[in-house]
This record gives C-alpha cells, structure tokens and sequence, in this order.
C-alpha cells in the first residue's frame, strides 16, 4: 500500500517529465525539418467523380486549380520530385442537369500536410442531357462532270448514321453529309469519306459524336455515246542545232475529249490525235509553243482546239584537256624577280561540245598572284580564267606551283 501510495505522489512529476520530453523531441523535429508554406506553380489536373452518363459535361470554368501546402520541407521535396501525389477532384454524385457551382477537393497522399489554398476556390459546371438521335446519310456532289461523262449511280455503304453528343447540339442538326468533288471524274471510284453534322446554316456541328464517323462511297461513271477520250500525239520537224540535244518534250493538256455526231466515226479513229508540226529544226535554248491539231473529217475537240508543246534543248556536254598553258606571274613588287617551276599547267575543262571544238591555249589565261611576297620560296596555287561563262574548270595540274622570288 505503501509502495502505490508512493508511487501516486511521483506520478505529478513523471507526467511534467514525459510533457517535457515530447515538447523538446517536437522541437527538435522542427528544427531539423521546418514547415514551409509553398504555391506549387504546376497546375493539377482537376479529376471528374460521379458524373451520371446519361448527363455529359458542356462547360467547365477551368480544367486545373493550383494549391498552396503548408508542411515539412522532407514533405515539400517528395512532392516537387512527385507531382503526381497531390490530386485534385470534382465530384458530380448526385446533380441533375443544370449549371453547378462545386469547390474542388485536395488530396495528398503523404503527411503530414495542411492544404492551404486552392486556386480557384470553386469551379463552374454545366450539365446537360445526352442526346441519341439515327439520321439518313446525305451524298453531296460538288463540281461538274468533264464533258461527254455522266453519272450512273452513286451508292453509300450504309445508309444511316447515329448521333450522340449534348441535346441542344444534338437538336440542330439538320442533316449529315458525305462530300465529294466530281469535277475531275472521268471514270468509277470507290471512296471513303468524313461524315459531317450539319445545322440549317449549313456550319458544321462540333461536339456531336457520330457513329459511324466515315462512310464508303462508290460513284459508277459512263462516257456518253459519240465522246471519246484520246491522247495527243507530238508531231516535230527538224532536229535542233549541232552539240545540242533534246531534254523532253511534252504536251498539256495531254489528253483531249474528242466528239462526233456519228457514233461508228469516234469509234473507228485513232487513240490519238496529232499535232500540227513543231519546228525544232536549229533549237539552241528550251521553249513553248501553241500548236493546233490534226482533226479527222467530223471529229471535233470539245474545249480548246489547240494544245501547248514545252520543249526542253540543253548543250551536249564534254570535257577536254589544254596540254602546256603558260603560268602569268602578276603583282610582282618592283625590284624583285620570280622564277616558276613548272612554267606551264595542264588545264581540264568542261562544257557545251560546240564551244569545246575550238578552244585552244588561247581561251584559257593561268595566272599567279604575287602580291604582298618577299624574297623567298613559296608554293602558290595558280588561277585560271575561262573567255566563256558556259566553261567549267575541272582541274589543273599541276596544282601547286613553285615561286622562287629574288633581287
């Protein structure tokens, strides 16, 4: 008895002791790990909970709030290393459709922490209704067919096509089309194309989901009787000048329609009509020419009656070699004299073969720059001159020369 008796009088002192020894560890801890309060400049991502699906969001004030955290340093440097700790979410449970006032919810799975402030407070929301609505599938045509064609049919690979999105865009839609441009068809297709909701002002719907989004469309097309399509055949006189030749030579447009009131005369004549001679005769340089064209007795070429023929002429190329040019040293200073070893080059050069055929040491100056040189030994490239702009160097050897300057 004595014993608890004693035990209960130094129970006072042991509480103030234990008191004491967990408010110097806080301190302790505090000291070594200080809370600091941080704005994390990294927007979160808001997350959406409990959104009924038969309601779709229509507006949302913004996507992501910031937070300010107050907790210990250790605690902030995870986070900075790990943004992906603090979560940030709206939850939906419950609302009908209608516009919504709601305050996002911080969450950070480490502690301890002390959400300070989110930025901002609160997020406005909009809900509506989803919509599903089956409509038919409208094939617009654009542009007109060439001349002589026709469309036989034009056949969708399904016929109807669903749409989900929000009620009031779900309600302006009008109609949903497939677009294709026909003004180059000459012959059947089969495509795929983007399927398109459409309003009465005939803008584009944006937020309506489709299903499906693309639809295949085949498009039967059909030449009619007394039309044929054929190709342009050049016809040319002359060849083009001596040490030239011919690059290409091409016609647009390269395929004509032609028509006849006689369906047994389109179908008798050539695949091709001619052209009214091109003159290449002594051609030096590329050009154009509008030419007319040959037309068999009552046949008629349905638009322009002539074509144009684009010729390409460029200079046969060959190189040739200048044994022995003599080395002009030049920029000598007063009073000094050169000696060069060798005093004459090999000189390889390129160009149009007509220009090639007589070109002689002549045509070609070598020189050597001495300019600012004392006395001495020097190895110097030389520089060659060509009289024609048409002429390419090819090399020279030797490529050095040696240069003995002396008084």
């Amino acid at each position: 008895m004595k014993i608890i008796r004693k035990f209960v009088s130094f129970l006072p002192t042991l509480l103030t002791a234990l008191v004491l020894a967990i408010i110097v560890w806080v301190s302790s801890v505090t000291a070594s790990d200080p809370n600091q309060t941080i704005t994390y400049k990294t927007p979160i991502k808001l997350e959406i909970l409990g959104l009924n699906p038969d309601l779709v969001i229509t507006y949302q004030e913004v996507q992501s709030v910031k937070v300010t955290l107050r907790a210990p340093r250790s605690v902030h440097a995870r986070l900075a290393n790990d943004p992906g700790l603090i979560n940030a979410t709206i939850n939906l449970s419950g609302l009908e459709a209608g516009d919504h006032i709601l305050i996002p919810e911080v969450l950070v799975d480490l502690k301890p922490v002390q959400v300070v402030e989110v930025s901002p407070a609160s997020v406005e929301i909009s809900l509506e209704k989803v919509s599903s609505r089956t409509m038919s599938i409208s094939l617009v045509q654009t542009g007109t067919l060439p001349v002589g064609f026709q469309i036989r049919s034009a056949r969708l690979s399904q016929s109807e096509v669903k749409l989900v999105g929000p009620e009031s865009l779900v309600n302006t839609v009008v109609d949903v089309v497939a677009t294709i441009d026909v003004s180059e068809l000459t012959s059947s297709i089969s495509r795929t194309l983007d399927l398109k909701p459409i309003n009465e002002a005939g803008v584009v719907v944006e937020g309506v989901v489709l299903n499906p989004s693309r639809v295949d469309v085949s498009i039967e097309v059909e030449q009619l009787i007394g039309y044929r399509n054929v190709f342009v055949k050049i016809v040319t006189n002359g060849s083009v000048a001596q040490g030239y030749h011919l690059t290409s030579i091409v016609v647009d447009p390269p395929i004509l329609t032609v028509y006849a009131s006689n369906p047994d005369l389109i179908r008798s004549m050539p695949a091709y009509i001619e052209t009214e001679p091109v003159n290449l005769n002594g051609a030096q340089q590329s050009f154009e020419s509008r030419v007319g064209l040959q037309l068999p007795e009552g046949i008629v070429v349905i638009g322009d009656q002539s074509v144009v023929v684009s010729v390409g002429v460029e200079a046969i190329y060959t190189s040739t070699q200048i044994i022995g040019v003599p080395v002009t040293a030049i920029n000598l200073a007063g009073g000094l004299q050169a000696k060069l070893s060798p005093q004459s080059v090999d000189v390889y050069i390129s160009g149009p073969m007509n220009l090639l055929e007589n070109i002689g040491t002549a045509s070609v100056r070598v020189t050597l720059d001495l300019t600012g040189l004392t006395e001495g030994t020097y190895q110097l490239s030389p520089t060659v001159e060509l009289e024609r702009p048409e002429l390419r160097l090819d090399s020279t050897l030797p490529g050095l020369i040696e240069v003995v300057i002396t008084k």
